[in-house]
């Protein structure tokens, strides 16, 4: 017999070279000179989100629907930098994306509407908070310590929206499953 196990997967833009070493040094000094560790222990890559998490048990069908919409999208420029928050409840690296990157992210939610999850509702608006998490889910106590100490951290990057990647979380990690180049 053949089985198929569901998996929890996620679609992100994967943060690379200087901004990726800046974004994890600034999660790790965070978790722990303020002891809130949430962001800290998922162990997920430096990422923009660009589909909240979904199961499946046929990968193959959405990597088929990634495949088609990055094959219709070109590359473009987007910056991160500068420290944002949402309420007390999450401070972040800020996105300001390109155009085309709002436009990709709209047609990849589309495209994969049949995949829920629990976090349906933030797809619908993701294109209007691209972020990169530092610190959220128990840090409210500490907000406005966290938010004053990362003040000192303003650095921009000027990064290339080319590639997204498909990753999935088998144990206690998410894994890189397949990675996707714009046309």
């Amino acid at each position: 017999m053949n089985y198929r196990i569901k998996m929890n997967y996620r679609v992100v833009y994967l943060l690379k070279g200087e901004s990726k070493k800046y974004s994890e040094k600034l999660i790790r000094d965070v978790a722990k000179r303020f002891n809130v560790n949430y962001v800290y222990s998922k162990r997920q890559p430096a990422h923009i989100t660009l589909k909240y998490r979904f199961e499946t048990d046929n990968v193959g069908k959405v990597e088929k629907l990634i495949e088609k919409v990055c094959k219709n999208n070109k590359p473009s420029y987007f910056e991160v930098g500068g420290i944002g928050n949402f309420a007390k409840h999450a401070l972040v690296l800020k996105v300001k994306p390109s155009k085309e990157m709002v436009k990709f992210e709209k047609e990849l939610i589309k495209a994969l509407e049949g995949y829920k999850s629990d976090w349906v509702k933030y797809d619908e608006v993701l294109y209007k908070n691209f972020h990169v998490s530092i610190a959220h889910h128990d840090i409210e106590e500490k907000f406005s310590e966290i938010k004053s100490y990362l003040r000192n951290f303003d650095k921009k990057f000027r990064l290339r929206f080319d590639k997204i990647y498909l990753i999935k979380k088998p144990r206690d990690k998410w894994i890189i499953e397949k990675s996707f180049t714009l046309k």
